[in-house]
């Protein structure tokens, strides 16, 4: 009876210092993510961009741009891109962040995945990937312009990297600013390993580009525009596996301008 009891005592010991050890651990694990909860928060992520844009482009005067971009690049793409700099929160960025880091294959394995986000112009979107679960370690990102150390220099038409270097490709509104798009997916297609992710963000519009021309005095990107999903899918044709996410509502939308948005899976 006592053997018992003092059995029945040790494990009841053993039961409480195991709950109280997962409840440690939990805690310790919401506290550790509070740093990516706060950057998904817009302000913070505004406030802390602006911080960084202030030091490293006005302070230590690093703003640069391409000096001699590929003929694929659209006339007016740096020019209208350095306008719009100060959107440094980047929300349109999570329309394509969500829905990817909502699939398994990458939810589960942030340790591992390594992402190119192309064209991000500011770190808003780097932060708003790192908000959601990829690491630092594992971000590349890739642009005309740059005033950050976490952006380099580059064209998408030429990207400066091996081939399948990349778990995933995050393409956000940059494809309207090339004037040779085939070449353009294809170098996309070429840096994306076997099996990878390709998440493509365009924005369809209702305005003509002469009608760009007279708002604001010239056409934005490229007089080319890709019209709807379809078109998207088929500058990667023979390499699109699987669609995991994919929107066109043009056709039920009141807007003047929406979004046209997919991600795929490149063949293995």
């Amino acid at each position: 009876m006592g053997i018992t009891k003092k059995a029945s005592s040790v494990a009841f010991g053993r039961g409480r210092r195991s709950k109280c050890g997962a409840i440690a651990d939990h805690l310790w694990t919401m506290i550790r993510e509070m740093p990516r909860q706060l950057l998904q928060v817009t302000f913070f992520r505004f406030i802390l961009s602006a911080a960084r844009y202030v030091w490293f482009a006005k302070a230590l005067g690093g703003l640069k741009t391409a000096s001699a971009p590929s003929r694929g690049v659209a006339e007016t793409t740096i020019f209208h891109n350095q306008r719009g700099m100060f959107d440094l929160a980047v929300e349109r960025s999570l329309r394509l962040i969500r829905p990817l880091v909502a699939l398994e294959w990458v939810r589960n394995h942030f340790d591992d995945r390594t992402i190119l986000t192309i064209g991000p112009r500011t770190e808003g979107e780097i932060l708003s990937l790192i908000a959601h679960g990829f690491r630092r370690k594992n971000i590349t990102a890739i642009d005309l312009i740059s005033y950050s150390p976490m952006i380099q220099i580059g064209d998408m038409h030429d990207l400066p990297f091996p081939d399948g270097s990349f778990d995933v490709a995050l393409v956000g509104w940059v494809l309207a600013y090339s004037e040779d798009k085939e070449r353009a997916a294809a170098e996309i297609l070429r840096v994306v390993r076997s099996g990878g992710l390709v998440a493509v963000g365009v924005e369809w519009s209702k305005l003509t580009p002469e009608q760009y021309r007279q708002d604001i005095g010239y056409i934005i990107g490229s007089k080319e525009r890709l019209s709807n999903l379809q078109a998207v899918l088929d500058l990667f044709r023979g390499s699109v596996e699987t669609i995991y996410f994919s929107q066109d509502d043009q056709a039920r939308s009141s807007d003047e301008i929406g979004d046209i948005l997919v991600i795929f899976r490149k063949p293995n």
